[in-house]
């Protein structure tokens, strides 16, 4: 049986560079014109994925959403730096109209550093959040931005309310993202994960469910675990049958399995060390309910062929082989089964996966609850059917 299944791999990027001398107000414009166009060609956004080497999707080389996402919020950053926004601790509160961005047409943007920008919510946390710096673009009479970023130190998460970025990918004026609709991104980062290390998280909402973008709502949690030797990757995707069978006609019988139902959730959870060749241990199941078996629909393992296609491996290349026993995973790759002081199982990982904010998983007490950056519930994703949840793009005067 043919299933879409859907592996992001993720290769986190860093750019920090030191502060060059100011420049001049007029100068800053024209360089903003030159320098923000390369952001944007980062990578970033869902990569495009076909079905292939069995039960998973085929990973080419490593999604560049996650790369992107990061990279993105850094370069911002870098060029904040390079204008020498942050020699000193005096406020600025800059805006430049008719900046004619490459791909965005004439833009307005705006610029606060070492202000107080308070009460700032989000879907990744509890409550709201205070930042000392803002970075706004917004297209030229256009009802909402494009891109807003607030963040506290350039240089660190530590000790800070750390970063969050929205963005709507539409509005890139890269063709590839021609037709994401109003798919609108958060991402957020922050230094105050379960095992008190780096994290990062981002979520949509409004995906339109195409050929580009084949979820509605979906999250990622990315975590640095293992003393910065691994990577602890989870999330849920939303999907509709209807939708994905506009893409791939021969999926009837994997909802008659599902109950019939509309929407099913992709969970997956994966380790993946840092170093070359990336070797990962993934754990994947789909389901049309409220929890995550580690079977497709809590159907029974020799239901059909596929029914469970954990365990999966990964290296540079991509895909290598599924379906493995927790014994037939290579001892290179990261354990199936067991963890460390500072790091999670790819089982507990995956337990951990499709859990609502709050709750305890038991085994997992000394890892805490699920805080609200991790919610990857069913309930949450829903739940954007008919609110924002905080996902949006904040006022701010």
């Amino acid at each position: 049986m043919k299933k879409i299944i859907y592996i992001f791999l993720f290769l986190g990027v860093s750019i920090r560079i030191s502060d060059f001398n100011p420049k001049s107000l007029n100068t800053a414009k024209s360089k903003l014109e030159e320098i923000l166009p390369i952001t944007f060609q980062l990578g970033i956004g869902p990569e495009k994925l076909h079905a292939a080497a069995d039960n998973w999707g085929f990973v080419r080389q490593s999604a560049t959403w996650a790369r992107g996402n990061s990279g993105i919020m850094d370069s911002l950053i870098m060029n904040l730096k390079m204008l020498g926004y942050f020699n000193n601790d005096n406020p600025r509160n800059d805006t430049f109209t008719n900046v004619n961005l490459q791909g965005f047409g004439s833009t307005t943007i705006r610029i606060k550093i070492n202000q107080n920008l308070t009460n700032i919510s989000s879907s990744a946390y509890t409550g709201s959040k205070n930042f000392k710096n803002f970075l706004e673009i917004k297209k030229t009479n256009a009802a909402i931005p494009s891109i807003q970023l607030f963040f506290d130190d350039p240089d660190s998460l530590l000790g800070n309310n750390g970063a969050l970025i929205y963005y709507r990918l539409v509005d890139f004026g890269n063709p590839e993202f021609a037709n994401v609709g109003d798919v609108i991104t958060e991402s957020y980062t922050g230094h105050d994960s379960i095992y008190g290390t780096k994290f990062q998280t981002y979520t949509w909402r409004n995906g339109p469910e195409n050929t580009t973008w084949i979820s509605k709502h979906g999250r990622v949690v990315l975590t640095e675990v293992d003393s910065s030797k691994q990577l602890c990757f989870r999330s849920v995707v939303r999907m509709s049958f209807t939708k994905l069978k506009t893409i791939n006609p021969n999926l009837d019988a994997l909802q008659a399995i599902c109950g019939g139902q509309e929407n099913i959730y992709y969970g997956l959870a994966y380790m993946q060390k840092f170093d070359a060749p990336f070797y990962t241990t993934a754990k994947a199941s789909m389901t049309t309910n409220s929890t995550l078996s580690e079977t497709v629909c809590h159907r029974p393992a020799n239901e059909f062929d596929g029914a469970k296609i954990s365990y999966g491996i990964f290296d540079i290349n991509g895909f290598v082989a599924d379906k493995l026993t927790a014994n037939q995973v290579p001892t290179i790759y990261p354990s199936p089964t067991v963890g460390g002081l500072d790091f999670m199982s790819v089982d507990d990982a995956f337990k951990r996966t499709f859990v609502a904010y709050n709750t305890t998983v038991p085994g997992q007490e000394t890892f805490g609850i699920i805080k609200q950056y991790e919610d990857t519930s069913k309930a949450f994703l829903d739940g954007f059917d008919s609110s924002e949840n905080n996902l949006n793009f904040k006022t701010v005067p």
